[in-house]
């Protein structure tokens, strides 16, 4: 996806305007972790209304911020291993929601920590990447069947997205994905972030059935749309989706 996007470069500290709020769009997470481990980058996507996703690869995070002057605040809940057979589920949900505080330094960064029960656990750096970020999607541009990427021997699926913004797909384990309401996908006129809810209902694994939520990207080429991703979860069970059109 980010070859499709024209590489994961380009981000800035978007320091135009005021620094009391941070830009919607995609962000790249350093994470330090107390433990000592090493940092990692993850994807992180930001709505116009501060909802948060991260996508740190072991595992996915939501949250949703708050700015106040130049300070961050809001919480997060993460969930972990992902299913072995490369469906794209989450189903280890951490029991407890992180505390996140911290600081706008520009408005296209900022950094915070997250609090778990009372103690530290991660220091995140968030910087805008603004090349992917800036740059508004249609319903009628992102319409069309995506069909996602998989690992070898997993088989495929396709979503089709209307260009009303309802979602359909025949989902694996007999899930049907269904977003029926106008607008289930609802891109923003000027930055490359979607919010998305849809069903999940009829899964072999009742704990994937329910209502989801979550944010979302497309990837751009100079042709236009070629793919997009999205991170959702319906509060027990996450699930990331990756396709191409």
């Amino acid at each position: 996806m980010l070859s499709a996007c024209g590489g994961g470069g380009g981000g800035s500290d978007s320091s135009g305007g005021d620094a009391s709020t941070l830009k919607a769009g995609l962000y790249d997470a350093e994470i330090a972790r107390v433990n000592g481990s090493e940092p990692q980058i993850a994807r992180t996507y930001l709505s116009p209304t501060g909802e948060l996703a991260i996508d740190f690869g072991g595992g996915l995070s939501f949250g949703k911020l708050e700015f106040d002057s130049s300070t961050i605040s809001g919480t997060s809940i993460d969930y972990r291993q992902p299913d072995a057979d490369g469906k794209g589920f989450f189903e280890d949900r951490d029991a407890r929601e992180g505390a996140i505080s911290g600081t706008i330094n520009s408005q296209g960064r900022a950094t915070f920590s997250t609090d778990d029960a009372g103690e530290v656990n991660t220091e995140v750096t968030l910087q805008r990447v603004d090349d992917i970020s800036d740059f508004g999607i249609s319903l009628t541009e992102a319409s069309g069947n995506y069909e996602r990427i998989t690992e070898p021997g997993v088989s495929k699926v396709v979503l089709t997205v209307d260009s009303n913004g309802s979602l359909i797909a025949q989902y694996y384990d007999n899930c049907q994905l269904l977003g029926t309401q106008t607008r289930s996908l609802s891109p923003a006129s000027s930055v490359n972030v979607f919010n998305i809810t849809y069903t999940m209902s009829r899964c072999d694994n009742d704990i994937r059935n329910g209502d989801y939520s979550g944010l979302g990207f497309f990837a751009q080429t100079k042709g236009g749309v070629q793919g997009m991703k999205f991170l959702a979860h319906n509060g027990t069970v996450a699930m990331q989706f990756k396709g191409t059109r």
